[in-house]
């Protein structure tokens, strides 16, 4: 009878120290989802050098974070976190304006794969101020045995952006895939790049260790400017 109620008791224990260990986690996932949100002064000031370089601005931002399940803990985590085998992951983001959001991840062969819009996760790519996202829309990203790096591309625009919408079209059609429309999608990075170089954009990031929290803003004489976003997901 002591054995049964000792075993009892245990299992208790390991029953409540497990369940309250969840509730930890999902709380400070919670918390860190809740510093997501973009407060007023983050949507309409933009920096001091933003100003001086180009005078009327247009500023659009994007933070991101990044939902980490490993040995069956969830945390939340900057994308430049060192990853590993089994890893799952997701990203979670809102941005400070209405806008159309476009994210891509890229082989080593320069061929694109859409990730959303996707006929899995829906087609409707408009997304709202201060609303949380998550990528993929259902699960999680996985990481194989195989070790290097994913590239992962966002490109945010107020208005639809005709290459990209290509883009979709075609990875409709082949199960994500973008190589037709590759060269159109590189010549929206390269022409936001060389922009940012002539000072036409002003591009700042900022990355919190506490909260995970990846700040990306764009500070543009218009808010029709695509925003180029990059990550870079390390897996060793």
């Amino acid at each position: 009878m002591k054995r049964s109620l000792f075993v009892l008791f245990f299992v208790g224990l390991v029953s409540f120290a497990f369940l309250a260990e969840n509730l930890v986690n999902v709380a400070d996932a919670k918390r860190k989802t809740r510093d997501l949100v973009f407060e007023e002064d983050e949507e309409e000031s933009p920096s001091a050098k933003a100003k001086e370089d180009i005078g009327k601005v247009e500023k659009v931002a994007l933070k991101t974070t990044i939902e980490l399940l490993r040995d069956g803990k969830k945390s939340t985590v900057l994308p430049n976190h060192e990853f590993k085998s089994g890893d799952r992951v997701k990203f979670i983001y809102t941005t400070n304006t209405d806008c159309y959001a476009y994210w891509l991840s890229q082989g080593s062969s320069g061929d694109y794969y859409m990730l959303f819009p996707h006929a899995k996760g829906g087609m409707d790519n408009e997304v709202k101020k201060n609303e949380i996202y998550t990528i993929p829309v259902k699960g999680k990203f996985r990481f194989d045995d195989k070790k290097g790096v994913e590239k992962i591309l966002v490109i945010l625009a107020t208005e639809r952006v005709p290459e990209l919408e290509e883009a979709v079209k075609e990875a409709a059609a082949t199960r994500g895939k973008v190589a037709a429309s590759a060269a159109p999608v590189k010549s929206v990075e390269k022409k936001q790049k060389a922009k940012r170089k002539t000072r036409d954009l002003v591009f700042e990031e900022d990355e919190d260790e506490d909260t995970g929290i990846s700040t990306k803003t764009q500070t543009a004489a218009s808010a029709a400017e695509p925003f180029v976003v990059y990550y870079e997901l390390v897996h060793n």
